[in-house]
Protein backbone atom coordinates (compact mmCIF):
# COMPACT_ATOMS: atom_id res chain seq x y z
CA UNK A 1 0.00 0.00 0.00
CA UNK A 2 1.23 3.45 -0.94
CA UNK A 3 1.68 5.61 1.73
CA UNK A 4 -0.27 9.47 1.73
CA UNK A 5 3.39 11.48 1.77
CA UNK A 6 3.95 9.41 -1.56
CA UNK A 7 0.66 9.77 -3.20
CA UNK A 8 1.09 13.44 -2.70
CA UNK A 9 4.33 13.53 -3.88
CA UNK A 10 3.56 12.02 -6.96
CA UNK A 11 0.86 13.75 -7.56
CA UNK A 12 2.54 17.27 -7.66
CA UNK A 13 5.40 15.75 -9.80
CA UNK A 14 2.48 14.58 -12.08
CA UNK A 15 1.14 18.73 -11.94
CA UNK A 16 4.62 19.83 -12.44
CA UNK A 17 4.85 17.32 -15.68
CA UNK A 18 1.36 18.92 -16.88
CA UNK A 19 1.79 22.44 -16.45
CA UNK A 20 5.54 22.51 -17.87
CA UNK A 21 4.10 20.18 -21.17
CA UNK A 22 6.18 17.21 -20.23
CA UNK A 23 3.13 14.86 -20.33
CA UNK A 24 3.76 12.67 -23.82
CA UNK A 25 0.20 11.63 -24.21
CA UNK A 26 -2.43 12.84 -26.52
CA UNK A 27 -5.83 12.50 -26.19
CA UNK A 28 -6.16 10.27 -28.89
CA UNK A 29 -3.87 7.89 -27.13
CA UNK A 30 -5.09 8.74 -23.34
CA UNK A 31 -8.35 7.18 -22.65
CA UNK A 32 -8.63 9.67 -19.60
CA UNK A 33 -7.96 12.97 -21.85
CA UNK A 34 -10.61 11.50 -24.35
CA UNK A 35 -13.17 10.98 -21.90
CA UNK A 36 -12.89 14.56 -20.48
CA UNK A 37 -12.93 16.09 -24.39
CA UNK A 38 -16.19 13.62 -25.14
CA UNK A 39 -17.89 14.66 -21.76
CA UNK A 40 -17.27 18.45 -22.79
CA UNK A 41 -18.64 18.05 -26.65
CA UNK A 42 -21.72 16.60 -24.41
CA UNK A 43 -22.22 19.17 -21.84
CA UNK A 44 -24.92 21.72 -21.47
CA UNK A 45 -24.44 24.77 -19.84
CA UNK A 46 -27.50 25.24 -17.27
CA UNK A 47 -26.47 27.89 -14.82
CA UNK A 48 -26.85 27.87 -10.96
CA UNK A 49 -25.95 31.56 -10.08
CA UNK A 50 -27.14 33.84 -7.86
CA UNK A 51 -30.11 35.79 -7.59
CA UNK A 52 -29.15 38.78 -8.64
CA UNK A 53 -27.36 39.62 -12.07
CA UNK A 54 -26.50 43.27 -13.64
CA UNK A 55 -25.34 44.47 -16.92
CA UNK A 56 -21.91 46.29 -17.15
CA UNK A 57 -18.04 45.83 -17.00
CA UNK A 58 -16.55 43.22 -15.89
CA UNK A 59 -14.03 43.63 -12.56
CA UNK A 60 -10.99 45.51 -13.27
CA UNK A 61 -8.39 43.04 -13.46
CA UNK A 62 -4.99 44.13 -12.33
CA UNK A 63 -1.54 42.35 -14.31
CA UNK A 64 -1.16 39.36 -13.14
CA UNK A 65 -5.10 38.42 -12.59
CA UNK A 66 -5.53 39.59 -16.76
CA UNK A 67 -2.60 37.14 -17.65
CA UNK A 68 -4.05 34.27 -15.97
CA UNK A 69 -8.00 34.92 -16.30
CA UNK A 70 -7.70 36.82 -19.64
CA UNK A 71 -4.30 35.27 -21.38
CA UNK A 72 -4.88 31.51 -20.26
CA UNK A 73 -1.48 32.20 -18.21
CA UNK A 74 -0.95 30.12 -14.72
CA UNK A 75 -0.31 31.08 -11.57
CA UNK A 76 2.71 30.01 -9.60
CA UNK A 77 2.00 27.22 -7.21
CA UNK A 78 1.91 26.97 -3.66
CA UNK A 79 0.36 27.35 -0.41
CA UNK A 80 -0.79 30.70 -1.06
CA UNK A 81 -4.14 32.00 -2.55
CA UNK A 82 -6.92 29.28 -1.48
CA UNK A 83 -5.12 26.25 -1.95
CA UNK A 84 -5.12 25.18 1.55
CA UNK A 85 -8.42 26.82 2.65
CA UNK A 86 -11.15 25.09 4.59
CA UNK A 87 -13.77 27.52 4.93
CA UNK A 88 -17.53 26.75 4.31
CA UNK A 89 -18.34 29.12 1.81
CA UNK A 90 -18.47 29.65 -2.14
CA UNK A 91 -15.75 30.24 -4.91
CA UNK A 92 -16.69 33.01 -7.55
CA UNK A 93 -15.41 34.23 -10.61
CA UNK A 94 -13.27 37.20 -10.23
CA UNK A 95 -13.79 38.28 -13.09
CA UNK A 96 -17.57 38.29 -13.05
CA UNK A 97 -19.23 37.20 -9.82
CA UNK A 98 -20.79 34.02 -11.82
CA UNK A 99 -20.76 31.20 -8.56
CA UNK A 100 -18.42 28.05 -9.64
CA UNK A 101 -17.57 26.23 -6.45
CA UNK A 102 -19.26 25.16 -3.48
CA UNK A 103 -16.47 24.53 -0.36
CA UNK A 104 -18.28 21.31 0.11
CA UNK A 105 -16.59 19.97 -3.19
CA UNK A 106 -13.07 21.15 -2.60
CA UNK A 107 -10.30 18.72 -1.35
CA UNK A 108 -6.59 19.53 -0.50
CA UNK A 109 -4.53 17.44 -3.81
CA UNK A 110 -1.35 18.69 -2.95
CA UNK A 111 -0.73 19.90 -6.36
CA UNK A 112 0.31 23.76 -5.32
CA UNK A 113 -3.45 24.66 -6.54
CA UNK A 114 -7.02 24.57 -5.09
CA UNK A 115 -8.55 21.41 -6.12
CA UNK A 116 -12.59 20.70 -6.34
CA UNK A 117 -14.38 17.30 -7.54
CA UNK A 118 -17.12 19.26 -8.67
CA UNK A 119 -18.75 22.58 -9.73
CA UNK A 120 -21.81 24.35 -9.03
CA UNK A 121 -23.57 23.01 -12.18
CA UNK A 122 -23.12 24.60 -15.48
CA UNK A 123 -21.08 27.04 -14.15
CA UNK A 124 -17.71 25.76 -15.75
CA UNK A 125 -17.27 25.05 -19.51
CA UNK A 126 -14.94 22.49 -20.38
CA UNK A 127 -12.70 23.06 -23.82
CA UNK A 128 -9.75 20.89 -25.21
CA UNK A 129 -6.50 22.94 -24.29
CA UNK A 130 -4.38 24.70 -26.57
CA UNK A 131 -1.34 22.22 -25.70
CA UNK A 132 -3.81 19.46 -27.31
CA UNK A 133 -3.11 17.04 -24.19
CA UNK A 134 -5.03 18.74 -21.37
CA UNK A 135 -8.92 19.72 -20.96
CA UNK A 136 -9.16 23.63 -20.21
CA UNK A 137 -12.17 24.76 -17.75
CA UNK A 138 -13.23 28.52 -18.01
CA UNK A 139 -16.11 30.66 -16.46
CA UNK A 140 -19.12 29.89 -18.53
CA UNK A 141 -20.26 33.42 -17.93
CA UNK A 142 -17.24 35.36 -19.16
CA UNK A 143 -15.02 32.81 -20.21
CA UNK A 144 -12.14 33.45 -17.97
CA UNK A 145 -9.40 30.69 -17.55
CA UNK A 146 -9.69 28.82 -14.01
CA UNK A 147 -7.23 25.95 -14.91
CA UNK A 148 -7.70 22.41 -16.30
CA UNK A 149 -9.69 19.52 -15.22
CA UNK A 150 -8.10 15.81 -14.81
CA UNK A 151 -9.85 12.24 -14.58
CA UNK A 152 -8.62 9.24 -13.20
CA UNK A 153 -6.14 10.09 -10.31
CA UNK A 154 -8.22 8.55 -8.12
CA UNK A 155 -7.80 11.10 -6.12
CA UNK A 156 -11.94 11.43 -4.48
CA UNK A 157 -14.66 8.69 -4.95
CA UNK A 158 -15.72 11.55 -8.23
CA UNK A 159 -12.50 10.78 -9.68
CA UNK A 160 -12.30 13.90 -10.97
CA UNK A 161 -9.80 16.72 -10.15
CA UNK A 162 -10.80 20.74 -11.08
CA UNK A 163 -7.38 22.37 -10.67
CA UNK A 164 -8.17 26.21 -10.51
CA UNK A 165 -5.87 29.16 -10.46
CA UNK A 166 -6.30 30.99 -6.79
CA UNK A 167 -6.42 34.21 -8.61
CA UNK A 168 -9.16 33.14 -10.83
CA UNK A 169 -11.69 33.50 -8.06
CA UNK A 170 -12.36 34.82 -4.72
CA UNK A 171 -13.90 33.10 -2.16
CA UNK A 172 -17.14 34.17 0.09
CA UNK A 173 -17.48 32.60 3.36
CA UNK A 174 -21.13 31.03 4.27
CA UNK A 175 -23.19 34.14 5.72
CA UNK A 176 -22.05 37.00 3.12
CA UNK A 177 -24.06 37.67 0.47
CA UNK A 178 -22.78 37.00 -2.96
CA UNK A 179 -22.48 39.71 -5.16
CA UNK A 180 -24.22 40.17 -8.39
CA UNK A 181 -23.14 38.18 -11.52
CA UNK A 182 -21.68 40.53 -13.62
CA UNK A 183 -22.95 39.95 -17.53
CA UNK A 184 -20.96 41.82 -19.91
CA UNK A 185 -22.23 44.78 -22.46
CA UNK A 186 -21.38 44.25 -25.73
Amino acid sequence: MFSRSLIACLGVSLCWMVVAGCDNSDTAANPVSANVVKKVESESVMSEQPAKTVTGKYNELDEQESYVILEKGTERPGDGGYTLTKDAGTYICRQCNAALYSSKHKFISHCGWPSFDDEIEGAVERHPDIDGRRVEIVCANCQGHLGHVFEGERLTDKNIRHCVNSISMKFIADGEELPAMIKSVD
